[in-house]
């Protein structure tokens, strides 16, 4: 049985310094002659076609923009971060997660193992972002920030573009979300897809502590806890997937005294969707 593994970018595969936040802000200000004032975690995790509405209301007095204006809105941000990127390269501020080239070649490598791009930049900025690293190799498809307003159908959208390229019926249970931020981990939730985050990325440590991801890890060294959570390797511990957070303790009133016994996040260790929940979310 074939599974889906699907990667978001910033903060999950490589680090690029705000470059994205920093082209939309630039590429809006050449566009309507005056520079939006937004804080990075203001658009941090979402779609880019999210973001492009975001910014323009930001110029236009919450004024929702046209087709045409997303359009030209998108092309001036893609015309602007090719040289934001270079400019992180150069200062020896742009680098992959560790652990990722090695967990990337190996997971290549598993002939049951579908690799794509869930990331919310748009397609082309996905590219321009991977180029330096070299790690665009590895991804011949995904989900992109012009899919949708929202992650849920950004994911979607990989899941039925790895169905087509591969031929093959990917039920949710199959699709592996990785992520860094609360919004990544929601959105897998809510499409029923198993989730992990990467803990040093740029998502808010307390709102990722609640959307309780089936794994947390800094990066992508311990291949056993990512293994473990793929089902490729058995638990050496003999500890069922889904009764806690991995690499935490399986008791869990050890795991919630980082945060305090709650009874919804608590939930969330035994149950896939946070619409099986009775207030129907956790954020």
């Amino acid at each position: 049985m074939k599974k889906l593994v699907l990667f978001d970018l910033d903060g999950t595969l490589v680090t690029t310094g705000g470059a994205g936040c920093r082209a939309l802000a630039k590429g809006a200000e050449k566009l309507y002659g005056k520079k939006p004032v937004f804080e990075h975690a203001l658009i941090s995790g979402r779609t880019d076609l999210d973001n492009f509405n975001i910014v323009y209301g930001l110029l236009h007095k919450g004024k929702k923009p046209s087709v045409a204006e997303i359009k030209k809105l998108h092309k001036a941000y893609v015309d602007q971060l090719p040289q934001e990127v270079h400019a992180l390269v150069r200062s020896k501020k742009y680098d992959k997660i560790a652990g990722v080239d090695k967990f990337l070649q190996t997971l290549s490598k598993d002939k049951d193992i579908v690799i794509g791009l869930g990331t919310g930049n748009v397609e082309e900025g996905a590219y321009i972002k991977l180029e330096p690293s070299g790690l665009g190799k590895y991804f011949a498809f995904g989900g992109f920030g012009t899919d949708g307003h929202t992650r849920e159908e950004m994911l979607q959208a990989a899941v039925k573009r790895a169905e087509k390229k591969y031929k093959t019926k990917f039920t949710p249970d199959q699709v592996y979300v990785i992520g860094d931020t609360h919004r990544d981990i929601c959105a897998a939730k809510n499409c029923g897809f198993h989730n992990a985050v990467i803990t040093t990325g740029l998502g808010d440590p307390k709102k990722i502590l609640r959307a309780a991801a089936e794994l947390e890890e800094k990066d992508f060294t311990d291949m056993t806890s990512w293994r473990v959570w793929l089902g490729l390797k058995t638990d050496p511990k003999g500890v069922k997937r889904g009764n806690y957070i991995m690499p935490a303790s399986a008791i869990e009133h050890v795991f919630f005294s980082r945060t305090g016994i709650d009874e919804d996040r608590l939930k969330m260790l035994r149950i896939k969707k946070y619409s099986d929940l009775e207030s129907g979310t956790i954020m």
